[in-house]
């Protein structure tokens, strides 16, 4: 998890404080979205993934109370005492994602520490439009199956070949009258290494950031052209994921309202069509 940890400490030396406001957990997605709360008193969220596949969430986060309204790095060196877990690892994303979002919201900040900057909101985000990053001639890899981004770049790849944690059964489809797009196949998390040593653009899921896979994924696809990182969890302070090999960072941000947490909430944890949701891309600059 040296990830998230080298990013904390990048986004402390950049003088932002904050407490721990408010964190909510969804059982469906599944997600932690945690709140901070600025010293002028602003809010900033993030969110990250919990894989219900690689153990999910702890019967008990009742501890999480007691660390509400703490300093946020006082919470943060608390989580990393902690066993290591996936939902541990989304609570430390989600918050580091939470003080980034200073940052990262609107992307002025951004631009001034030298990053190309561009904001999008649905349906015209960059994810759902792979012609910005793939050609007709190459081959892609996804890491994590996307029922939208995955068949779309199916459309315009000679090939794309996916590889998934998930039991593959879950992916499959009955059709008595098939005639299935042979481009994209589906592949067991243990055949990454060959699926992306082979691509020219590599699409990564956020979430390999909590289950610490990512660096593996990354020295995997060093051939690739393009590697891109997308999704809510990975909505935090990009330089440390360009440090590790990221070219191009897809974040997803939220707003930071009560509304939006209400909704957040009411939903159990959709967010997917929601008002003022907004899809960043960002790369460093040439």
């Amino acid at each position: 998890m040296d990830i998230i940890k080298d990013t904390i400490k990048e986004v402390e030396n950049l003088g932002i404080e904050a407490s721990l406001s408010n964190v909510v957990i969804t059982r469906l997605g599944p997600w932690t979205l945690s709140h901070v709360r600025y010293d002028d008193g602003e809010l900033g969220c993030g969110c990250a993934n919990n894989e219900a596949e690689r153990g999910g969430i702890p019967k008990d986060v009742s501890f999480i109370k007691a660390l509400l309204d703490l300093n946020a790095y006082e919470v943060l060196d608390k989580l990393e005492s902690f066993e290591n877990s996936v939902f541990i690892n989304s609570l430390r994303a989600s918050i580091v994602s939470a003080l980034s979002y200073r940052l990262m919201n609107g992307g002025s900040e951004l631009k001034k520490e030298g990053y190309d900057v561009e904001t999008f909101s649905a349906p015209n985000t960059p994810l759902l439009n792979p012609s910005k990053f793939v050609r007709t001639s190459d081959k892609v890899a996804m890491v994590g199956f996307h029922m939208t981004a995955t068949p779309l770049c199916a459309e315009v790849a000679k090939e794309v070949h996916v590889t998934e944690l998930m039991d593959l059964k879950q992916l499959s489809v009955i059709d008595f009258d098939a005639d299935e797009d042979s481009r994209m196949k589906i592949f067991p998390a243990d055949k990454s290494r060959d699926v992306l040593s082979g691509a020219d653009v590599v699409y990564i899921t956020g979430e390999t950031v909590v289950n610490g896979t990512l660096d593996e994924l990354l020295e995997s696809s060093q051939n690739a052209r393009t590697r891109i990182i997308y999704g809510p969890t990975s909505a935090f302070y990009p330089k440390v994921l360009f440090e590790h090999g990221v070219d191009v960072s897809l974040p997803i941000i939220f707003p930071n309202t009560s509304d939006f947490r209400r909704r957040f909430a009411l939903s159990r944890g959709y967010w997917y069509s929601m008002r003022d949701v907004k899809q960043m891309l960002i790369k460093r600059r040439q």
